[in-house]
């Protein structure tokens, strides 16, 4: 029994570190108090890890599961400060959820298909995009470790931005002359 509880545990806190900024970005969409917010995610957390031994999933499944726990933990904190005046309705705060597991739906599949086209890159190419947006490494000085000019640098960036636009089906951003 010890080892599955310190299975459980350990799959618990890797699941909860990696889905922990879906979670509070989606209950901070419910809640905006900051106070409300800490208090609620507390909530979160120890009610996940009590009903974790159910929890029969994968790391999307975690966080959806997670989401409608924060939904509920919400809807109980909000019936506590119901006398409060600037208080969501619970018909506000179901339909701000729902669309909240939507759109994490929808972030997640955009971020597999990113994952997937930047892997359709040359190696090059790969670095290159790793470089220059990971690192928050200033073009100039990218330009100047890799022997160009940074004018010719943003042109290189601008065409991978539009190959991997084009594997993801994003249509072209309007350009505009003056």
């Amino acid at each position: 029994m010890m080892k599955k509880n310190r299975v459980d545990r350990s799959m618990y806190l890797r699941m909860l570190a990696k889905g922990e900024p879906i979670i509070r970005a989606y209950l901070r969409s419910l809640v905006q108090d900051y106070h409300d917010h800490s208090e609620i995610m507390q909530n979160v957390f120890i009610t996940t890890w009590d009903k974790f031994s159910k929890f029969e999933g994968e790391q999307e499944d975690f966080c959806k599961w997670a989401c409608v726990i924060a939904r509920f933990e919400a809807l109980k904190h909000r019936q506590t400060k119901a006398r409060d005046r600037l208080v969501l309705s619970e018909e506000l705060i179901s339909k701000i959820a729902d669309e909240g597991i939507q759109e994490h739906q929808k972030t997640s599949q955009w971020v597999v298909k990113l994952e997937h086209c930047l892997k359709e890159l040359s190696a090059p190419n790969q670095d290159l995009i790793k470089q220059a947006y990971s690192n928050e490494q200033q073009i100039k000085k990218l330009a100047t470790d890799r022997g160009t000019t940074p004018d010719a640098l943003y042109q290189k960036l601008r065409r991978i931005r539009k190959a991997l636009a084009k594997c993801m089906d994003i249509p072209p951003a309007p350009s505009f002359s003056i």
